[in-house]
């Protein structure tokens, strides 16, 4: 039975419009709670999520020294391996959906990669013309290259 059935059914035992008003009231304030405890729990698990994702495509690019698409095939994989770790479930339950989120981890990220990896090309473009000893292979993204940018442009 849903939540609106069981106040519609609690209301007509009543005839108290006050007893009626509190019933709605109390419904109405757990649904709100459900609602919020839904959202909250769902930003969570999308912020940890981004977060290990992120956080492991760094540390293959650090620890490899190349920033390339199976960076974020690693990263892809890896994560939705974890996260397939930690879905409800029997032991077996969760073997398994660690096993498909490794396998299916990679060929979803290799295209995501692969366009992240163009975009940053792209973007990096006017940034090679102004330097001209950087060489393609170490385009380089984030926090990382605007440092370096912003030492080279200090010693000038």
């Amino acid at each position: 039975m849903s939540k609106d059935a069981e106040v519609t059914l609690k209301l007509g035992s009543t005839e108290d419009k006050r007893e009626q008003y509190r019933l709605m009231r109390d419904a109405m304030e757990k649904r709100f709670i459900r609602v919020t405890r839904g959202s909250i729990v769902g930003g969570v698990r999308l912020g940890m999520f981004t977060a290990a994702f992120y956080g492991l495509q760094n540390l293959l690019a650090e620890q490899r020294g190349v920033h390339d698409v199976f960076n974020v095939v690693g990263a892809g994989s890896a994560t939705a391996s974890a996260f397939g770790l930690i879905l409800p479930g029997s032991l077996r339950w969760r073997a398994r959906n660690m096993m498909l989120g490794s396998v299916l981890g990679a060929p979803f990220c290799f295209p995501l990669g692969w366009l992240h990896l163009k975009l940053i090309e792209k973007a990096n473009e006017g940034n090679q013309a102004a330097n001209e000893n950087l060489d393609k292979r170490d385009i380089k993204s984030g926090v990382s290259a605007a440092i370096e940018r912003l030492e080279s442009s200090l010693h000038k």
